[in-house]
């Protein structure tokens, strides 16, 4: 079977200002399930102290960062995703962060780079 490079869009622009966060979107029916994916996402952190970062897709953890110290951080990422994790039909994203003070988390532009059959 042919394999096409496409894509899902999770959200253009999202902040999250509390400790966790989710959004669901759709992915396509014909996703080669047996194939790795893309998560990329732009990221605008501002903390007072340590902060660690988790981002779950369908409940498995894809990507963890920590940060120390008081710090501003704009930064694009993308985290290749192992097969099976992204599923056809709805999916879910979620983001925590964990912080002594509350952190300013923003994340834009997250897009899901998948490979489906034709």
């Amino acid at each position: 079977m042919t394999r096409v490079a496409d894509y899902s869009i999770v959200a253009d622009g999202w902040v999250v200002e509390t400790a966790q966060d989710t959004r669901t979107f759709d992915v396509p029916s014909n996703i080669d399930v047996g194939s790795r994916s893309v998560l990329s996402f732009m990221l605008q952190a501002e903390h007072s102290d340590d902060m660690s970062l988790t981002v779950r897709l369908n409940g498995i953890e894809v990507w963890n960062w920590n940060y120390t110290g008081d710090s501003r951080h704009v930064q694009f990422f993308q985290e290749v995703v192992a097969a099976g994790v992204v599923k056809p039909g709805k999916n879910t994203l979620s983001f925590d962060s964990s912080s002594g003070e509350t952190p300013y988390v923003a994340l834009s532009d997250i897009v899901v780079l998948l490979q489906a059959n034709i």
